[in-house]
């Protein structure tokens, strides 16, 4: 049996932190905050495909497919969230929900957000993830009811 100093009971307890730091540094840092001000990460939604939507109140066709999305989500093959295209701060975003009637998860991206797509060019642009948080389609423009129905066929090709 081997005696362990007070000296080496330290060195073990800083060892075991340098190694908890590291781990905590491997952890990627949240990407979005939500209207509550929570911090929101994709890794929340792991598990299953899900579509990521940027949008602002200013622009028409992003507020048409708002109904399209909500439903697309209430279906449950798919969670949706969508993304405050202009800064905001999670108060606005909480009035924006109220004021349009939206129940998916309304966020804010932050700045230093490492995400698996590009900021969008042009609004609305709505990324699809699958389960493990890969970018597998990029779909510009408005969503109607045609581009609902190949999306959804999308996500049943990619498996949950």
């Amino acid at each position: 049996m081997v005696r362990v100093s007070g000296s080496g009971k330290e060195l073990k307890r800083i060892c075991w932190l340098i190694v908890a730091g590291l781990l905590g540094a491997c952890t990627p840092a949240p990407e979005f905050t939500d209207a509550t001000g929570q911090s929101v990460s994709l890794r929340h939604f792991a598990g299953k495909p899900l579509l990521v939507n940027y949008f602002a109140p200013w622009c028409a066709p992003c507020l048409r497919e708002i109904p399209l999305l909500e439903a697309l989500a209430h279906e449950g093959q798919t969670a949706v969230v969508m993304v405050n295209y202009d800064p905001a701060t999670p108060a606005e975003l909480a009035k924006l929900a109220g004021q349009y009637h939206i129940k998916v998860p309304l966020l804010i991206a932050r700045q230093e957000a490492s995400l698996p797509f590009p900021h969008p060019a042009g609004l609305p642009t709505s990324y699809l993830l699958d389960g493990e948080g890969k970018l597998q389609q990029t779909l510009v423009g408005e969503l109607n009811p045609s581009r609902l129905e190949a999306l959804r066929a999308s996500v049943k090709s990619v498996g949950h």
